[in-house]
This record gives structure tokens, sequence and C-alpha cells, in this order.
């Protein structure tokens, strides 16, 4: 082999070698970057994870902001226009009064009379009444012997008592009882009758201004009106309460129930 070519083939195994050690060098940075970029990847996806998880909650956030100040604005409406939904049944929807429905409700209930308590009607021989009024006995009762009325000018029986009084003078329930009728008579004037109970009534004469009507229950004591101007039966006599006692028709002297 001459000399040249000996130099050729060392310069061609040179440049192999050369080749062959830069393809090594390659080969070995591209391996050593290889789990950089792994690496770098895989924290991108965890980045993007991340971010993705981040964004899901602040939506979620939001949304539930926007369901509650929808709610809120449910109920402000609900309230403005006077229902709400109840509870047990969403579909129910229950009124609710304004503030000027419940004034006026409230009005309502305290113009109205509270309900009478029903007293007990049970009146017997031995129960004991009070005086209707506080007065002189201008005319007894008497049914056994006749007695002089000096309007009338005249004698007769007495089925009740006269109790004198003043004009307006408040009249009151002797005993508890229930209002049998509510008559006007000649002779007594305005005149109210009371079932006492058993076969008991009691008979109040020359009233006015009633404060209780026919079948209404009445409390002993209670005012049942006021003493009115007499008759002309009782003209000289003057204003009094006429006041008698029935027993299953049969007239009673009040006198024997009264302290």
């Amino acid at each position: 082999m001459s000399k040249r070519n000996k130099i050729r083939v060392a310069l061609g195994s040179l440049l192999t070698l050369v080749i062959v050690a830069a393809c090594v060098t390659v080969y070995q940075s591209g391996n050593d970057g290889t789990p950089n970029e792994k690496e770098l990847v895989q924290k991108e996806d965890f980045t993007d994870e991340t971010e993705v998880r981040e964004q899901k909650k602040n939506e979620e956030a939001e949304e539930g902001k926007e369901d509650i100040q929808e709610e809120t604005q449910n109920v402000t409406t609900s309230q403005v226009e006077g229902t709400r939904t109840t509870e047990e049944n969403p579909e129910v929807q229950e009124e609710v009064p304004t503030e000027a429905e419940s004034q006026e409700i409230e009005e309502t209930i305290a113009d109205q009379p509270l309900a009478a308590v029903q007293p007990e009607i049970n009146f017997t021989e031995s129960s004991l009444m009070q005086w209707p009024v506080e007065g002189q006995i201008v005319l007894d009762y008497d049914m056994d012997h006749t007695i002089y009325f000096p309007t009338l000018n005249v004698y007769k029986y007495s089925p009740a008592i006269a109790v004198s009084s003043e004009v307006n003078t408040p009249v009151a329930a002797a005993a508890n009882g229930k209002v049998l009728s509510i008559t006007n008579n000649e002779e007594t004037g305005l005149t109210m009758t009371m079932d006492l109970g058993n076969g008991y009534q009691a008979i109040y004469g020359q009233l006015k201004d009633l404060t209780f009507q026919t079948d209404d229950y009445v409390e002993a004591g209670t005012a049942i009106g006021y003493v009115s101007e007499p008759t002309k039966y009782y003209a000289k006599e003057g204003a009094n309460l006429y006041f008698a006692m029935k027993k299953d028709g049969t007239s009673l002297d009040p006198l024997q129930y009264l302290p």
C-alpha cells in the first residue's frame, strides 16, 4: 500500500471515530433531556389539572351565590306580594297579611264584644237574690189582702214590690238568668221577664235602655237597664222599679228571697 493510501485510510478511520463519538454524545444528551421533558410535561399536566379544579370550584361558588341570591329574591318577592311557601308543601302558598291588613284585623277584633260566659241557672227555694236597686219600698207584695195604690186611689192585690229609685239608676240582675221576653206594658212600662231555672222567674218593670235581648244569658249583679220615668199608673208613687217573682206561673213574694 502506498503512503498516500495509508494516510487516506487513517483519515477515514479518524473521521469515522469522530462521527461515532459525536453520535454517542448526541444520544447521551438526548437521554439526559428526556426525564426533564417528561417531568416538564407532568408538571404542565398537574398545573392544568389544578387550574381546572380551581376554576370548577370558583364556578360552583358562583353558582351557589346565584342560588342564594335567587332564593333571597324569591323570599323578598313573596313577602311583598303577601304570600309565603310552606315548608311541608312548597307548591302551597300561605297568605300573609300586610301591615295595614294586620292592623285592620286587630281593630276589628278589638271592636267585637267578648263572648259572655254562660252563668249557671239553677234557682231553688233556698236561693238568695241580691237587690236590683237600693231604695224604699213604696208598694208591698200582697196576694192575700188588698193594698192601697195612691195613683189609682184603689185597693187591690199587689203581685210585686215597687222600689223607689231615681230615674237613670242602673238596675242589676237579682240572680243568674236567661231573658225570656221583653214587652212594653201599659202599666209596668218596658218589662223584662227572666228565667231563673227550675220554674222560677223574675220580672223587672219600668225600665229603659236595656243592655240585653231575648235569649241572652245574664249573670247576677250585671246591669240590665235603667230606671225609667214612671207610667201613669205610678205617677204619685214616683220613679220606681217594678219587681216581681213567679214559680211555675204562681206569684211569689220577692222579699222572701232578698237579704
